[in-house]
């Protein structure tokens, strides 16, 4: 009984995602009220309040399942964990717009109209930047990301950055089969793990820490 009940509420809501996705794309706008909406459903308000506040927590379902989706796909494949870091977030990545381009009228709709949802630590943000602590946590041990003092705690929100700079640049490519957002995410991850790893500023500084260190005073002296 408690199965067939738990059926029936995953239909329902699956009832409700699809037709206000419907709703959105077709007329650009959200529903009149929750009301008219749920009564074109034929459903009653409680029953769409069982599932959904607002309309915006529709938009959150969605975009939660689709980075859920994502990172499920990711590290159920045989390869992941050998990834380094890099290929780890590159691999989020790829596959997130993969899953995006499923939908790409709507989630484009949702980024231009539901802003606030991306601006939230709740929801999309800690979906991505939790995954990132655990690939940047991995990294650290295995030297292949720099440990920092005062900015190490924060690369996450670097990788957060990135997400909001490729969902951007995916919005506008007009490119066959969105290939320059392929080289976007491909140039931007490296860009940001070369930051995370360690630099040629990390090597002078090193130099330097040494030579005051060792009281060396003539260093460029022949």
């Amino acid at each position: 009984m408690a199965n067939k009940t738990q059926k029936t509420n995953t239909q329902q809501r699956d009832k409700i995602v699809t037709a206000y996705i419907d709703y959105v794309l077709t007329e650009g706008k959200d529903p009149a009220s929750i009301y008219a909406f749920a009564k074109q459903l034929k459903l009653s308000e409680p029953e769409f309040y069982s599932h959904f506040v607002q309309f915006k927590d529709i938009d959150l379902h969605i975009w939660t399942e689709a980075i859920d989706s994502t990172i499920e796909t990711l590290k159920n494949s045989e390869e992941f964990e050998n990834y380094s870091s890099r290929e780890k977030i590159l691999g989020l990545f790829y596959t997130l717009i993969v899953a995006l381009n499923q939908n790409r009228s709507y989630f484009i709709y949702s980024i231009e109209h539901r802003k606030p949802l991306f601006k939230n630590n709740d929801g999309i943000k800690s979906k991505i930047t939790e995954f990132a602590k655990e690939v940047i946590q991995e990294g650290l041990s295995g030297n292949e990301i720099e440990d920092r003092k005062f900015i190490s705690d924060r690369y996450h929100e670097a990788v957060w950055m990135n997400t909001l700079f490729i969902l951007n640049f995916w919005m506008e490519d007009d490119s066959k089969e969105f290939a320059k957002t392929d080289a976007a995410i491909e140039k931007s991850v490296n860009l940001i793990m070369e930051l995370m790893g360690k630099s040629a500023l990390d090597s002078i500084l090193d130099l330097g820490k040494f030579l005051v260190q060792n009281k060396s005073k003539s260093v460029f002296k022949m």
